[in-house]
């Protein structure tokens, strides 16, 4: 399964579609980490066809009815998807880690802190794409198989 995992487009919806045509390619999921201030994840859901579109609220989403957190499940993994500004990740990544512990998650998708990361912290997987809405733009293309093997490619969108 291959996900195209987006985050913190801030309105750059330029540099979303960017990603979407060199990256989301036969993706099965697209999947934005919040901080889409200007209708992103409204966007995603009328333009992509054959992906499965998850989308969660940032804390720049003021207005927004999205959830704060998501999950699904690829193969064997249980994933779960959220901005992260709840968890304080720009301070440290434990409070997110014990969260999908406590949910039974593999892996978080997260954002908020426009940096990219793929790290394990108490066996649980922690993936940030960076930020789409930056002039350095950035996302990542994550691949799961049958066995639950994760390949995770931060990738910069130009």
């Amino acid at each position: 399964m291959k996900i195209l995992l987006l985050s913190d487009t801030h309105g750059n919806l330029s540099g979303m579609q960017k990603a979407l045509e060199k990256y989301g390619k036969n993706a099965d999921f697209v999947v934005h980490c919040g901080d889409g201030t200007r209708g992103e994840a409204k966007w995603l859901k009328k333009n992509v066809s054959g992906a499965k579109v998850i989308c969660v609220r940032g804390n720049c989403d003021f207005s927004s009815e999205l959830n704060e957190i998501e999950f699904f499940d690829v193969y064997s993994k249980r994933i779960m998807v959220t901005h992260g500004h709840c968890f304080g990740v720009k301070y440290g990544l434990e409070n997110l880690s014990y969260k999908a512990e406590e949910k039974g998650a593999d892996i978080v998708f997260f954002g908020h802190t426009h940096i990219c990361t793929d790290e394990t912290l108490g066996g649980i997987r922690l993936i940030n794409p960076g930020s789409c809405g930056r002039w350095e733009a950035t996302c990542a293309v994550i691949e799961i198989d049958e066995r639950g093997n994760v390949l995770v490619n931060h990738v910069r969108v130009k």
